[in-house]
């Protein structure tokens, strides 16, 4: 078959695959190329992983992959992590299974290097199961301060524990509390706080497609309510001066930038502050949506389309706690 009927026919499948109601929503978002967000769902992703510098030398590790076929590319926004081709399958690796390294995707590293961990920080991770950025925060405390990693789910919270028990972390403490409710007793208490919400997972349809056809607005409207509440218990946690990160892994206004919008109108203190991430291709949030002016610091945000980098899709933004 011709390169050019194959083109028509990955098209034709994508059709299929997106319901008319998220075909129509991904439509009205601005900036948007349908075809290319299309190609990118049905591409793999590109296979990453972190080196774990608490439990042996970057060079060390890397000398073993190299050894046994692995071609590995550093990420230039993240440290310690690479992208990975070859050699075989790296969740079977005596790396990974020792907590050598940990696997993830390159655009997930980005939040927690927006988050900047420095060794001393008091700092809470308040979705963090199953753990890939609560690792890579306690990697970069290098064992000095503490991380709080903390999940609302028991079963969750189980595999957050293996995985950092498997990373070598020891200066963290892990609990099991509804995020929304964690100003009652940690008020103005942080240095940093990381929110990587739950959300319908846009950026990562090429994971699973399933995600593309359970899709609906309702399912958007009730993650957008949850997460306001968490980015609100979030900021209320952090002491003055302190910075939150808030991401997700989809594309939705309402779960990404109308959050953020949300939280600038209910607190004061709260101000955008702008990302640098070395080599991370983006483009600005977005300050106007259905006929709703938002606030011109939203600008300041990161959107990232699939196709960008051709890896996740990802929304970022930093936030400052005026005061200190």
């Amino acid at each position: 078959m011709p390169p050019q009927s194959h083109d028509l026919v990955r098209r034709s499948m994508s059709k299929i695959m997106l319901s008319d109601d998220l075909r129509n929503y991904l439509n009205r978002l601005p900036d948007v190329e349908l075809d290319l967000l299309l190609e990118a769902y049905e591409r793999p992703l590109p296979e990453a992983f972190r080196v774990n510098t608490l439990k042996a030398s970057e060079e060390k590790i890397l000398e073993r992959l190299k050894s046994r076929g692995y071609s590995i590319e550093s990420i230039p926004w993240a440290r310690h992590g690479y992208v990975v081709s070859g050699g075989g399958d790296l969740g079977k690796s005596l790396e990974h299974m020792l907590g050598l390294i940990y696997i993830q995707g390159p655009v997930s590293m980005a939040p927690v290097e927006a988050l900047d961990p420095r060794p001393g920080e008091v700092i809470l991770d308040l979705c963090a199961a199953p753990g890939s950025k609560s690792t890579q925060i306690a990697q970069l405390l290098r064992g000095e301060g503490v991380l709080v990693a903390n999940d609302i789910s028991f079963d969750r919270v189980k595999a957050l524990s293996s995985n950092l028990q498997r990373f070598g972390v020891l200066n963290c403490v892990i609990t099991l509390v509804d995020g929304r409710k964690y100003p009652r007793f940690a008020k103005g208490f942080f240095d940093k706080v990381l929110v990587d919400a739950p959300c319908s997972s846009l950026g990562i349809i090429s994971k699973n497609w399933g995600i593309a056809r359970a899709w609906s607005i309702g399912i958007v409207e009730r993650l957008s309510e949850l997460q306001r509440r968490l980015i609100l218990a979030a900021f209320d946690c952090l002491k003055p001066g302190g910075i939150l990160v808030y991401s997700t892994c989809t594309l939705t206004v309402e779960e990404n930038e109308l959050v953020v919008n949300w939280l600038l109108e209910n607190r004061e203190g709260a101000r955008v502050s702008e990302i640098r991430l070395k080599g991370l291709r983006h483009r600005p949030g977005i300050t106007e949506y259905n006929g709703v002016r938002l606030r011109d610091e939203i600008s300041k945000t990161m959107r990232i389309m699939p196709y960008d980098n051709w890896a996740e899709g990802f929304y970022i933004a930093k936030i400052v706690k005026e005061g200190g």
